[in-house]
């Protein structure tokens, strides 16, 4: 209970750091999602404090799970969420329903160095550079690409081209090109 603690402390450093920045529209992009094995995993070392610019999306306007047509969804560890890898390893997410005070997701990419964090709007922050990374927790597991995976309003799946996380039909991918507003 103490790692989870220290990792909504961690995140909320993370997101006060990163919260000034300009509007970017949820726009059409459509992505793929993630998905994770069942298997338990600890809680990742949070990200520490950033201070680079940020960009926030538009609200979406419900917040309904959605899961990209033909990708088979997968149980997160528990009920609250989890966090699973891409097949690459590039890539991490942590979805948090009511988890510890938290009620996000929150992704990173270790190259290039980029996280990005998204409420059950839909509305999102990134960060760009080392300081907006955190260690993602040691035995995560890998969610396979073509699955999905989520708990509450969130929406994750896995592709080749990247992870794209949704939260009542709106939200973003993560690839190596960059964070990109998707939508289902």
């Amino acid at each position: 209970m103490a790692g989870l603690s220290l990792l909504g402390l961690g995140v909320g450093l993370a997101l006060a750091a990163c919260n000034s920045g300009a509007s970017s529209a949820a726009g059409a992009a459509s992505a793929s999602a993630v998905a994770t094995s069942s298997a338990g995993a600890p809680a990742s070392t949070a990200p520490p404090a950033a201070s680079s610019p940020a960009a926030t999306s538009a609200p979406a306007a419900t917040t309904s799970p959605a899961t990209a047509a033909g990708a088979s969804l997968v149980p997160m560890q528990t009920a609250a969420g989890g966090e699973f890898l891409s097949p690459s390893g590039n890539i991490s997410c942590e979805v948090d329903y009511h988890r510890v005070g938290l009620t996000q997701v929150y992704c990173q990419s270790g190259t290039p160095a980029r996280s990005v964090s998204m409420g059950a709007s839909g509305a999102y922050t990134t960060c760009t550079g080392q300081q907006c990374l955190g260690n993602p927790g040691t035995g995560t597991p890998t969610l396979a690409y073509g699955k999905a995976t989520g708990a509450g309003p969130f929406r994750c799946e896995s592709a080749t081209t990247g992870v794209t996380c949704l939260a009542g039909g709106k939200g973003f991918r993560i690839s190596t090109a960059g964070i990109a507003p998707a939508s289902a």
